[in-house]
């Protein structure tokens, strides 16, 4: 019988930051942290982790979201755009007044909705795919199969990408997993070389 295992990975509320993601934990919008993997300078997870103070899992629950609702984030830096330069323009009670007078984004909160946090349904389980190990929601690639990739020298997240056939949204999924629960799947990942080391011997034996 299949699993989604969902993951807490973003809050709301209409209180605080107009209603716009946030890291839980922090006040700090999706947005920065996408705004620092796609920018000039495209930060890896952990540099953006240490700029921020934040966690890996924190840093890839963010990127996770970001992928999977990536129209309404990019929305965010049009937004800023206009209200610098009404700032510019016609000065900062004019540029507040339009940005207070924003409709709610397209999946974003109603007026009067309470706080809540947001998941993401990306990891499965199954007892006949991969014995019962999280994977990849719509694939049959476990979390530790793009954990051990990213461990081996991939060069960044579109690369792994494009060797498994899946989307940014799922890399960060893994990695946001591989985070949440690292000794289940340092465990799975440590199986995998004990049996790839086993398999190996055995062909090299003589006859």
């Amino acid at each position: 019988m299949r699993n989604i295992e969902s993951i807490d990975v973003v809050w709301r509320d209409l209180k605080r930051r107009s209603g716009r993601p946030c890291i839980i934990g922090r006040s700090l919008k999706v947005k920065y942290v996408a705004q620092m993997r796609r920018g000039i300078d495209k930060l890896s997870p952990q540099e953006i982790a240490e700029y921020y103070g934040l966690s890996l899992l924190q840093v890839h629950s963010a990127l996770a979201y970001y992928y999977l609702h990536q129209a309404e984030v990019d929305s965010e830096f049009e937004e800023d755009r206009i209200f610098s330069e009404k700032l510019d323009t016609l000065g900062e009670k004019a540029a507040q007044d339009w940005y207070v007078g924003l409709p709610v984004p397209a999946n974003g909160l109603p007026k009067g909705a309470p706080p809540r946090t947001e998941s993401i349904n990306l990891i499965y389980r199954d007892p006949e795919v991969q014995g019962g190990r999280p994977c990849l929601l719509g694939t049959d690639k476990s979390v530790a199969d793009i954990v051990m990739h990213q461990q081996q020298g991939a060069i960044d997240d579109e690369e792994t990408a494009t060797h498994f056939e899946i989307g940014l949204a799922q890399v960060h999924a893994a990695m946001t997993y591989y985070y949440l629960y690292q000794a289940e799947i340092d465990a799975d990942i440590q199986n995998d070389d004990i049996g790839a080391v086993k398999a190996e011997t055995i062909e090299c034996q003589p006859d």
